[in-house]
């Protein structure tokens, strides 16, 4: 084997793709590039394994362990060191007879013709949030005669647009001229992606930070930009075949299977574009904007352990996103819960134990997320003095103490991504394996039962079409879902979006229409078949399309807080452990609430009509679940894509109360 590095043999492999003619071509040529990141570094690795000798790069950053996930020149050795000195070396290990130009100040306004000097072409890798510079450079590239490149990382794709001399221009195009710093920054994006075939890719959407110029970004979508930075590279120096380029643009997204060649005549000065900008201006500017929600989340290295245990815990689910429980911080690794109910309010929680049960899942989700920090999470309850306008609540102290010993929960990475899938699922049937780790997810006692065939999952979905007639003809009930729907949204921070509820847009209008006066709804029910549709679509298919019904049973039938505390604690790591089998989940309690408080002698409706239904919904649910007196959780499962839409979580700054906590600072209830 040849050890010395030979040119020709070297970038032997290439010839068949490009002519050996080519390949001396490309030898000879220079490329620029700005940014050595996140694409910036592969671009480089990439073209010169391409053959290309002679470049021009400019980066002033240095390397860090947040850069490890995407970026080629990132590694334990690199944090701390230049990013341009480290590319250099990296790319000399590859070709030690490349000549390379390196700017360690960036792209200025006074180096800016030396970096494009005898350029023949330019590949933008500047961070997203560099636009001032970026408008100098690729102006200069427009008066020079220098083809210039930029494909973005979207997410798991890329989003590639090029400019061409004597084609439309970069400022022609993205028309920034004249706009905010942040309106730009839509701008920018909207041009880049004028597809937007990542819209329904992006599960966290507080991590995108205009105010702090942070946004999430994977080695996927880096090294798909790299192939298809390159590949336009190769095309422009070789003058094979043609270049899509400006107003024209081509977006593929990896994740979703789909590719798309855009037109844009004008640029982002097109209607279309024009109206894509207003509603993301405007949904920008609405309370509950990426900002809103991520406004108080400080830097992950900023903050206490106890902050970072809440700040993963608070994603335990709790009865319509009510959230109820607030922090209170004592040290670095001590807090409070004060920990409430909502029976005042709620008719879904009049004896309190759905809260408890809810408080059961954030103990767990605390247990959880301490093992991330090798800590072990006490739990005492607690007297402390309330915060003003924190009545009526329970009060646990937790204490961090540090464990060797102790190594991340399995279930932690499912934490933030658990939710709610209420569409239809797949009906395939469950596996004895994946059966057998939903048991043994469980404490010592719990136990699992599945109802399986098309007849029992018939009758469970029946059970839950009849019950929820009572629900949606109850005036006590109506109360509660006038004011857990955020109408018109795909996330809310503190209710179910009307977008995760399943219902077409038709059934969401008139829901929102009759659901501002109590008499709307009781006409609609009386006369026209209110809850039909609703019902259908809510409870009736989505109960058939799974791949089963099941009931958590505990040891013994819940009676004391302990008793639901324990039961949440079981219910939240099965909850996790279906997200880790990549299925679907939708609880379905209020047949189990209803039941049980016509067993306890609880008044939950003065309507005789509805009382009657919800005697009947009881029969059915103790002829069809014979487990019933021990069962603490039931609902569905099924395979299924995780839902677009779904409840986030208030921010820390809302959960965590300062020490002058005021009755401004309530918790639900």
């Amino acid at each position: 084997m040849n050890t010395h590095f030979d040119y020709d043999l070297a970038f032997s492999r290439n010839i068949g793709w490009v002519t050996s003619t080519e390949q001396q071509i490309l030898k000879r040529k220079k490329v620029a590039i700005a940014g050595l990141g996140g694409v910036g570094g592969s671009h480089l690795l990439a073209l010169v394994r391409l053959g290309i000798t002679r470049f021009n790069l400019a980066d002033f950053d240095e390397f860090g362990c947040e850069n490890t996930n995407r970026q080629v020149g990132a590694t334990t050795a690199s944090y701390g060191k230049k990013k341009l000195d480290t590319m250099i070396r990296m790319a000399r290990e590859i070709n030690p007879e490349i000549e390379i130009t390196g700017f360690s100040e960036g792209v200025t306004e006074q180096n800016l013709g030396e970096f494009l000097a005898d350029v023949d072409c330019y590949i933008d890798a500047l961070d997203f949030f560099v636009l001032g510079i970026r408008r100098r450079v690729f102006a200069q590239c427009y008066d020079q005669g220098i083809p210039a490149t930029t494909a973005a990382p979207i997410g798991m794709g890329t989003a590639y647009i090029n400019f061409l001399p004597g084609k439309m221009s970069f400022e022609q195009y993205f028309d920034l001229a004249g706009y905010t710093e942040s309106e730009q920054y839509i701008r920018f994006y909207l041009g880049l992606t004028p597809a937007n075939l990542q819209k329904q890719a992006l599960v966290d959407p507080s991590t995108v930070d205009l105010a702090n110029k942070k946004g999430p970004s994977t080695v996927v979508g880096c090294q798909l930009a790299t192939g298809v930075a390159v590949a336009q590279v190769a095309k422009i120096l070789l003058n094979r075949g043609p270049v899509i380029c400006a107003p024209r643009s081509l977006h593929f997204d990896a994740f979703s299977n789909k590719m798309k060649k855009v037109w844009r005549p004008g640029g982002n000065r097109n209607p279309l574009q024009q109206l894509l900008f207003k509603l993301v201006r405007k949904k920008l500017q609405t309370p509950l904007s990426d900002t809103r929600l991520s406004e108080s989340v400080p830097a992950s290295n900023a903050m206490t352990t106890a902050e970072k245990v809440i700040e993963l815990a608070k994603w335990a689910p709790s009865g319509d996103n009510t959230q109820p429980w607030r922090f209170k911080l004592l040290s670095d690794t001590t807090f409070i819960i004060y920990a409430s109910n909502t029976r005042d309010h709620s008719v879904y929680d009049l004896d309190g134990h759905s809260s408890e049960l809810a408080h059961g899942m954030l103990l767990e989700a605390i247990d959880i997320a301490a093992s991330r920090y090798h800590c072990r999470a006490v739990v005492n309850q607690t007297v402390t003095e309330t915060p003003e306008g924190l009545a009526d609540t329970i009060h646990y102290q937790v204490e961090l103490e540090q464990d060797s010993n102790v190594n991340p929960d399995p279930l932690l990475p499912y934490v933030k991504t658990r939710t709610v899938q209420r569409r239809p699922m797949g009906t395939r049937a469950l596996t004895d394996e994946e059966k057998a780790a939903l048991q043994q997810c469980l404490p010592a006692g719990f136990k699992l039962n599945f109802y399986e065939s098309l007849a029992q999952k018939w009758r469970c979905a029946w059970l839950n079409f009849k019950n929820a007639k009572t629900r949606l003809t109850m005036k006590e009930a109506y109360h509660v879902h006038k004011e857990i729907i955020d109408w018109g949204q795909q996330f809310s921070d503190s209710k179910i979006p009307e977008q995760a509820l399943g219902i077409d847009k038709s059934t969401g209008q008139l829901m929102q229409w009759a659901f501002k006066k109590w008499s709307r709804v009781a006409f609609l029910n009386r006369y026209l078949f209110g809850t039909f549709a609703p019902r259908i679509q809510l409870d009736l298919l989505p109960g058939i399309c799974s791949s089963a019904h099941f009931t958590l049973c505990a040891p013994h039938p819940a009676k004391l807080k302990n008793d639901y505390l324990a039961a949440g604690r079981a219910i939240y790591r099965f909850w996790l452990m279906t997200e880790a089998l990549q299925l679907g989940l939708q609880p379905g309690l209020t047949p189990v609430i209803f039941s049980r408080y016509l067993d306890n002698d609880v008044t939950f409706t003065d309507d005789q009509s509805v009382l009657k239904r919800a005697k009947a919904c009881q029969r059915l649910y103790k002829s069809y679940i014979p487990e019933h007196k021990n069962l603490v959780f039931m609902g569905r499962v099924g395979r299924t894509a995780p839902p677009v839409s779904r409840s986030v979580r208030r921010s820390l700054k809302t959960l965590v109360l300062s020490d002058s906590a005021t009755g401004s600072q309530k918790l639900p209830g």
